[in-house]
């Protein structure tokens, strides 16, 4: 085998990326190291300089249309990692929407539309050859697939070059997006350890005691099967908005969040250990990370240099509004604490790299609860921002 059939193998790039991931991720900088985001970064880099191999050595310009990592490894990873970070949180899921579900409906509309009015401004003060991209740089920046999926569904109805647009927006944009709130978790959970401990129990939700059985194959197995379901089921919203899906990753969640809750269904135990459950959400969630970094890097990193600047900065500017304007209002007029607004923020986003970060910066799986509990809410709303910014 030689240098190039290496370079273009997608489980040695994966398991590598994943290995220098791990090197950097334990890298501590005054409390503060990547963990497993640094699979993320390592990815994002080994991308570039593989890509840019291969270009150099084969004739073949169409590997800039292919990713890296298949995307069956890539969904393979994502639900993995879904399923278990909800079976894990479903114990306190009850008792959070009851107590506090319409404070992440707050904070969720507060993120989405924070970030839909920044990219108004910068739409009405860029030059019209980039208006439409920046409608892209929307979803990119709060890290929303669905959001891309409404966002191109329009863009096709209004024909020419308008896909295209869109899709260069959200690449340019999803990248700082993702690195941005993946910061600000570290950040947000190094305060949350250095918070007094028990100002964060007074404020924790009653969590429920269960006895846990083995990690159950055939139990996981139905909770994604049962959430890749729901996750296709289309909700109508009416008049030029269209329909709503939760998508395969909400659909997940949402199902492992109800069934964890409810403990058993026939046959069928949800209650499984939390040990081997962390296993396998940190194994999908190294490969999750290191293949976003593989197959988003080189594309990311080239249309910056090339022709995105603006449209990067655009991004990573509304990225940040919008999570510094979702955490003064959630700090200080819902009254969220540490965990429930690291919680919150990322389910606004709709960012799976951010709850990862968030987890293991705080040394929480409760962050997943509330995650949970902000998601859906987020998804609905950046699915009408972006029908909105389409006609203003």
């Amino acid at each position: 085998m030689n240098l190039k059939e290496l370079a273009a193998n997608p489980l040695l790039l994966l398991f590598f990326s994943i290995f220098i991931g791990q090197i950097l991720g334990r890298i501590n900088y005054k409390n503060i190291k990547l963990g497993s985001s640094g699979g993320l970064f390592a990815g994002i880099i080994i991308s570039y300089f593989v890509t840019r191999y291969l270009l150099a050595h084969t004739s073949n310009s169409s590997i800039l249309n292919e990713t890296i990592i298949p995307k069956e490894i890539f969904e393979l990873s994502l639900i993995g990692f879904i399923a278990s970070v909800g079976l894990i949180a479903s114990k306190n899921i009850r008792s959070t929407i009851k107590k506090n579900g319409y404070r992440f409906m707050i904070l969720a509309l507060t993120i989405t539309f924070s970030g839909a009015l920044s990219t108004w401004f910068f739409k009405s003060i860029l030059i019209d050859g980039l208006k439409i991209s920046v409608i892209g740089t929307y979803v990119g920046a709060l890290t929303s697939s669905p959001g891309l999926a409404t966002a191109l569904e329009i863009a096709k109805r209004l024909g020419g070059n308008t896909e295209a647009m869109i899709g260069l927006g959200y690449s340019i944009s999803y990248m700082p997006g993702v690195v941005i709130i993946t910061v600000f978790a570290q950040i947000l959970g190094k305060f949350h350890r250095k918070e007094n401990g028990l100002k964060e129990l007074a404020n924790k939700e009653v969590e429920e005691k269960f006895k846990e059985s083995n990690f159950n194959i055939v139990s996981f197995c139905f909770v994604c099967l049962l959430g890749v379901i729901v996750g296709q089921i289309n909700i109508y919203l009416g008049g030029h908005i269209g329909s709503f899906s939760v998508g395969s990753t909400g659909g997940v969640l949402i199902v492992a969040l109800g069934l964890g809750s409810i403990k058993k269904l026939g046959f069928l135990s949800f209650c499984m250990n939390k040990n081997q459950l962390s296993t396998v959400r940190d194994i999908c969630l190294n490969m999750f990370l290191a293949t976003v970094g593989l197959n988003y890097g080189y594309g990311a990193i080239n249309l910056i240099q090339t022709l995105g600047v603006q449209l990067l900065l655009v991004g990573a500017a509304t990225s940040i509004f919008s999570i510094l304007v979702g955490g003064i209002v959630g700090r200080k007029l819902i009254k969220l604490n540490t965990i429930q607004l690291l919680g919150g923020i990322c389910g606004a986003m709709t960012s799976t790299p951010g709850l990862a970060a968030s987890m293991e910066a705080a040394d929480s799986d409760d962050v997943a609860v509330y995650y949970g509990a902000a998601y859906p809410f987020a998804l609905l709303f950046k699915i009408v921002f972006t029908n909105i910014l389409f006609k203003i």
